[in-house]
């Protein structure tokens, strides 16, 4: 089984991020008999797009050959296209990866069986790459 998760700098001892598509990283860990074999560091191309990136995220997955992704939130389109691709998805964001894993193999996992509420993708629609800094500023 070959389980991914999002993460900043990669490796079994990073945090895994709370979004899918603008994590700067994968963690790619191929798992057989509840054993890790194997880790892989992925740099996330997609997560610099300024648009775009659940989609060109979501592609770059798929060719990795992934079962699972462990993460925090999943916008619409990569929901769609992980779930089209039989990917499951899992909350796991805040937790090491290591840990996360040992609790996917333990059914100790919330599955995501929707996307995100709100996020529409774009910036100015929903949650934007900002921190809503700028969206309510009054002179």
């Amino acid at each position: 089984m070959r389980i991914l998760a999002t993460t900043t700098k990669g490796g079994l001892d990073d945090i895994i991020t709370p979004m899918f598509a603008r994590a700067p990283t994968f963690t790619v860990v191929e798992v057989e008999n509840k054993q890790i074999k194997d880790v892989k560091i992925i740099q996330n191309q997609a997560s610099m797009q300024p648009s775009g990136a659940g989609i060109a995220a979501t592609q770059t997955v798929c060719n990795l050959g992934v079962n699972v992704v462990l993460t925090g939130n999943v916008g619409p389109n990569a929901f769609h296209g992980l779930s089209s691709a039989g990917i499951k998805i899992y909350r796991a964001d805040g937790l090491k990866v290591e840990e996360a894993i040992r609790k996917f193999l333990n059914n100790e996992l919330l599955e995501i069986t929707s996307p995100m509420p709100g996020m529409k993708g774009g910036m100015g629609r929903g949650r934007g790459m900002g921190r809503g800094m700028g969206r309510f500023f009054r002179f």
